[in-house]
């Protein structure tokens, strides 16, 4: 029997004395995305979403306003329903009262309890990128101090660390892991099987199964520690495939966004040298 998991929406406690009319089901289609939503995401820690949701089900709820619109849980709900949680407990609140979702099926002392403990504050370090137009605009127009949450988009800002990036930095810590553990295709393999059952035109099964891979899961530490391994040719690969960004003196990790010329010269020098052998 498949697993399923409902998605709790806006961390509450449901008291036993609370009307039914406070708690609805519905569908998670019937929520909003944020069309201004101020969180890009990144590409690592969606896919660090969508492993935690598949390996633990939903944990962190989700927050909507009055019309279903989503405020907080944009990402978390994208990803939810890219991979069939569908079905959604809204919970009515006026903010009076903290509402907490308990999973009766997880003790938080057990090694599933601690990894989702651990996946969902590293979701959250990893996957939040700033859209600072459109950030810069919704603040304009409702005159919202950024100041007061520690944000600034002055670009002369004498603070190096304002625009800081959060980058996962791996270093080899033990054996290479088999290229079957770098990977989770389980959902892109589904697809692929139900595509193949269709009697659509080929042309729009290739389409399809093409795109199905982009519901596979990287799991880039496994990566790392591969990549740290690899004979020279292989690293290379792996570099030219983004799956690996080798962090010159700690230039990412500490938080500048534009490198210095200098630094970009000795980056690259090696790759231009390449290019112009090859």
């Amino acid at each position: 029997m498949t697993r399923k998991y409902t998605l709790y929406l806006h961390i509450s406690i449901i008291y036993t004395h609370m009307a039914e009319e406070k708690v609805k089901q519905t569908k998670i289609d019937e929520l909003i995305p944020d069309d201004k939503n101020f969180n890009k995401g990144t590409e690592y820690g969606n896919s660090l979403i969508e492993k935690s949701l598949r390996k633990f089900g939903a944990g962190r709820s989700v927050l909507i306003d009055k019309n279903n619109r989503i405020i907080a849980g944009n990402k978390t709900i994208e990803n939810a329903s890219a991979i069939g949680l569908d079905d959604v407990i809204v919970v009515e609140t006026d903010g009076k009262k903290i509402v907490a979702v308990k999973r009766t099926d997880i003790d938080l002392d057990s090694k599933e309890g601690r990894e989702l403990a651990l996946a969902d504050n590293q979701t959250s370090a990893v996957n939040f990128s700033i859209d600072e137009d459109v950030l810069k605009d919704v603040s304009d127009e409702l005159e919202i101090d950024l100041g007061e949450w520690g944000i600034s988009l002055d670009e002369n800002d004498s603070n190096p660390y304002v625009k800081k990036i959060e980058s996962p930095i791996y270093e080899p810590n033990g054996e290479c892991p088999a290229t079957s553990d770098l990977y989770d295709d389980t959902k892109t393999k589904s697809l692929i099987a139900d595509i193949d059952k269709s009697g659509i035109d080929d042309d729009v099964k290739t389409f399809l199964k093409l795109a199905s891979m982009r519901h596979v899961v990287f799991d880039y530490g496994k990566i790392a520690e591969y990549y740290c391994h690899a004979p020279a040719d292989v690293q290379r690969l792996f570099e030219d495939s983004a799956l690996i960004i080798i962090d010159f003196k700690d230039a990412v990790r500490g938080g500048y966004v534009k490198l210095r010329d200098e630094i970009r010269k000795v980056m690259f020098e090696d790759v231009f040298a390449y290019d112009e052998t090859n």
